[in-house]
């Protein structure tokens, strides 16, 4: 993330009355009313298209000035595993504004579930090796096969190259334009029937996970609840 311009600054002070009722509210208006300079490259913007709002959330947080306390409740919210910011889809992508909104979307499809998807795979994959008393061993490529109709190595070959990246220089974001490019590489390959089937693998897989998530933080908090109950009973 490059250096905060007065710009930016500006727009964090004119929404930094935050507190506990409404720093949700807050930082989400502060990443609508965020101007996006074509001319700059971002972290949390992959392929021009995909927005991660979380990543600048986070550096949005650190910029605001913020006790321990509010600072460490924001953190946890953004960190939360929801799809829209533990608010309704339609207050998110009213407080963030719809440009940014369809731009997660192209996140949350071309990225989250794209990885969803890859690791469904790989799964099934798995259990049917299993099946198979392991007589039947599965190779990465197989999930890329699966997907994509190419090998892993086809396909990371031909990302390198259409994208001018060096292997030896390769960051998060670089994985992520990867996965990206993954997905429009399927899109642009796969049967309709075949794109929809594939995309609702990885929607599935991720509500999965999300409900999994959703009920070991409630496990968490209920544990934690019962231990103080306790506690406060011996003492």
């Amino acid at each position: 993330m490059q250096i905060i311009t007065n710009e930016e600054k500006k727009i964090i002070d004119q929404y930094s009355n935050i507190d506990s009722s409404n720093f949700r509210t807050q930082i989400l208006s502060i990443i609508k009313n965020w101007k996006i300079d074509v001319n700059r490259k971002y972290d949390f913007i992959v392929n021009n298209e995909a927005f991660n709002w979380k990543k600048l959330a986070v550096y949005i947080i650190d910029n605001l000035k913020l006790d321990g306390e509010m600072y460490d409740l924001a953190i946890n919210w953004v960190l939360k595993p929801h799809l829209f910011a533990t608010l309704s889809e339609n207050n998110f992508k009213n407080l963030i504004g719809f440009e940014k909104y369809t731009s997660h979307l192209s996140y949350l499809y071309g990225i989250i579930i794209e990885r969803c998807l890859i690791t469904f795979v790989e799964q099934e994959l798995h259990k049917r090796q299993i099946s198979y008393g392991n007589f039947l061993k599965f190779k990465k490529d197989d999930a890329f096969l699966k997907i994509y109709g190419y090998s892993f190595d086809e396909m990371f070959k031909e990302f390198i190259r259409n994208n001018e990246n060096k292997t030896n220089n390769f960051y998060e974001t670089d994985d992520e334009n990867f996965t990206y490019w993954c997905f429009k590489k399927r899109v642009e390959v796969s049967e309709p029937s075949k794109l929809a089937s594939d995309t609702k693998k990885g929607t599935m897989f991720l509500y999965k996970l999300l409900e999994s998530e959703s009920k070991r933080i409630n496990l968490s908090k209920s544990t934690k609840t019962s231990t103080k109950n306790k506690v406060d009973f011996v003492f």
